[in-house]
Formats: structure tokens, C-alpha cells, sequence
């Protein structure tokens, strides 16, 4: 048994549910899923296709006592929902994972078929059988990441031991006796990789772009949005759902084509709805079903935060929003 089970195991004996993975979906990727018994955990896995933010899920159970397993950038998102008063610290056990590169499923079955069975052991992907360049398809998210490790925990999967909550993670345990089909996988992409390097392109090359060129870029970037609402739906700190102004009619601040200029609206509000509260963790980005490089803006935003506020959404559970603090008769920042 791995020490994976054996911890949602154990915390299922304190919770009502643990929230993690299963192999059962198309090719043996990873899916989400809930668990309720000992029984069940023994199904649980936890490998480079979790790519899932779990976190998502925890607004809508404030009144259940949950585990979560959680990799780094899932935990940011967990903080910030905590600093938020949107999840109770003492309802909440953080299993910590050690985070491999995660793979970008939706790119290799663009490349060689819906549902092609992937495999991703010892550094090396294999995809129907055949090797692959690992490299091709990494999760943009990961692509400079150094974060290993969750910023709050309660169990971790490892070598590492439980320690009391809300203390920073400063271990580099290796998540030994997991199910994980990438082991031994290093913990940043190769800057070399083409994947990487496209990513940094784009961004150098927003970065050149003169304010209108910017706005140029988005229009025709949300020219391709379909109001699916999937980014909303995958991004944890969207959890006002009742009352998005995506959909209510009163007020009436987004209409219900997909036009162009409505998608700008919808996306444009999302964006700043989300200033000071993005925790960077990519998933509207992969559940985007159009690529819109929607994290490009994010990053963009989280920077602007960070050097303004010095503020990183999701680091510390004791901070306070810096939009949601801030005086502009009081605070001096812009003051010459």
C-alpha cells in the first residue's frame, strides 16, 4: 500500500471526505474524485497527469470536514480562499505532494489522438507505447516553477512528517511510495525545451507591446472566446457563482452573445474581479477550450500587484488583500 493511501486513510478517520485522484479516465489520466472509505482510497493515485486544482471544490463544502491532496500551486489557491473566510483552516487537512513536472494531457491527444494511453515513468513519456518528447508537453504553468511543495500542510507524502498547520513548508521530501507514474522527473522544465520557449516569447513579446498593441492583442485573442464559461468554472477564487455578473440581469453588465466585444467585457471583468486574488495556479488557462493564453494577462496583473502591494496572493494566511485594505487617501504609494 502507498503512503499515499495510507494518509487519506488516516485522515478519512477525521474528515468526512478526502478530495484526490483516480486512473480512470480516458488513457489512465488522472480524474478527481471523492473518498469516502478506506476502500475507496485505495484507489487513489497521484502522478504528472493530477494537474486538477481540487481546491475548487472546497467553497461548495464548507459544512463538511475534507482532506485535500494538494500540490503547491493548488495550496496558494487554499490560502487565499482562507484568507477570504471561504474555507475553515480547522475543517481542512492538506495532504502535500511533492510536484513533479505535470503533463498538458489535452496537448498529446492533440498531437496523437483523444484518449491515446499515456505513460510517464523515470523522466521518460511514452504515448500508445512509443517515446515522446517529455518536454513538448509540459503544463505551462510548471515552466520556471520551483516550488515543490505545499506552503501549508497537514500530512505530507514523503519522508517528511505532519506538523501542526499554517507553518510554512520548507522540506524537499521526495514523494516516495506514491502511485506516480513520473517519478524521478526533475523539477522545472528545461528553459530549452520548445515549450518553454514559446512561452517566453509570448511574454517578451507582450512585454515590447505599446498599450494599444496590448489591447489589439486581447480583441483579437477574445475574438475566439465561446462564453463556455470554463475558466470561471475551473478557477477556485470564482466561487460567487449565484451572483457572476457573467449571467445576472440585474445589474445587466455582460449580454449573453459571443461576439467579440462581449467576451472582451465578460474576460476584462473576470481579470480584475481577480486582482490581488489570482493564485497563479493556470487552470483557466487548461480548461480554456479555445487557447486563449489566458494567464498571460494574470501574470501580468500578479506582477503589477506584487510591485505595487508586494503582495503574492496565496503565501501567507495572515495577510490582508491589498484591494481589499487599501486607502488611496491613507496609502502613499504613488505619492512623489
Amino acid at each position: 500500500m502507498s503512503g499515499l493511501v495510507s494518509i487519506i486513510q488516516k485522515v478519512l478517520g477525521e474528515t468526512d471526505l478526502v478530495l484526490g485522484w483516480t486512473a480512470t479516465g480516458a488513457g489512465g489520466v488522472a480524474a478527481p474524485q471523492r473518498f469516502q472509505t478506506a476502500d475507496e482510497a485505495v484507489a487513489a493515485i497521484f502522478d504528472s497527469t493530477c494537474v486538477h486544482n481540487l481546491a475548487v471544490h472546497l467553497p461548495r463544502l464548507k459544512d463538511r470536514a475534507v482532506g485535500i491532496v494538494a500540490k503547491a500551486c493548488d495550496a496558494r489557491s487554499i490560502v487565499e480562499l482562507m484568507v477570504e473566510r471561504e474555507v475553515d483552516r480547522e475543517r481542512v487537512k492538506v495532504i502535500a505532494v511533492s510536484c513533479p513536472e505535470m503533463l498538458d494531457v489535452k496537448a498529446i491527444w492533440r498531437r496523437h489522438g483523444y484518449g491515446a494511453e499515456i505513460e510517464d515513468r523515470g523522466g521518460q513519456l511514452r504515448v500508445n507505447g512509443e517515446p515522446v518528447e517529455r518536454e513538448a508537453y509540459i503544463q505551462a504553468k510548471c515552466h520556471g516553477c520551483d516550488e515543490r511543495l505545499p506552503v501549508i500542510y497537514d500530512e505530507v507524502v514523503g519522508g517528511a512528517t505532519a506538523v501542526a498547520a499554517d507553518t510554512e513548508l520548507t522540506g524537499t521530501a521526495e514523494p516516495d511510495g506514491i502511485d506516480s507514474k513520473s517519478a524521478g522527473v526533475a523539477a522545472t522544465a528545461p528553459a530549452s525545451s520548445p515549450a518553454a520557449s514559446a512561452r517566453q516569447k509570448l511574454r517578451e513579446d507582450f512585454q515590447a507591446m505599446k498599450t494599444h498593441e496590448r489591447r489589439a492583442f486581447w480583441r483579437e485573442q477574445y475574438q475566439r472566446c465561446i462564453r463556455c464559461h470554463a475558466c470561471r468554472e475551473a478557477c477556485p477564487m470564482c466561487y460567487c457563482r449565484d451572483v457572476c455578473i457573467m449571467q445576472t440581469t440585474d445589474p445587466h453588465w455582460t449580454g449573453g452573445g459571443i461576439e467579440a466585444g462581449e467576451a472582451e467585457m465578460m474576460q476584462l471583468i473576470r481579470v480584475n474581479h481577480l486582482a490581488g486574488r489570482c493564485a497563479a495556479c493556470g487552470e483557466c488557462e487548461r480548461a480554456c477550450p479555445v487557447g486563449i493564453p489566458l494567464m498571460l494577462l494574470m501574470e501580468e496583473q500578479n506582477r503589477a500587484v506584487d510591485e505595487m502591494f508586494d503582495y503574492r496572493a496565496g503565501v501567507d494566511p495572515e495577510a490582508k488583500p491589498p484591494l481589499l485594505t487599501f486607502d488611496i487617501k491613507g496609502d502613499g504609494w504613488g505619492v512623489e
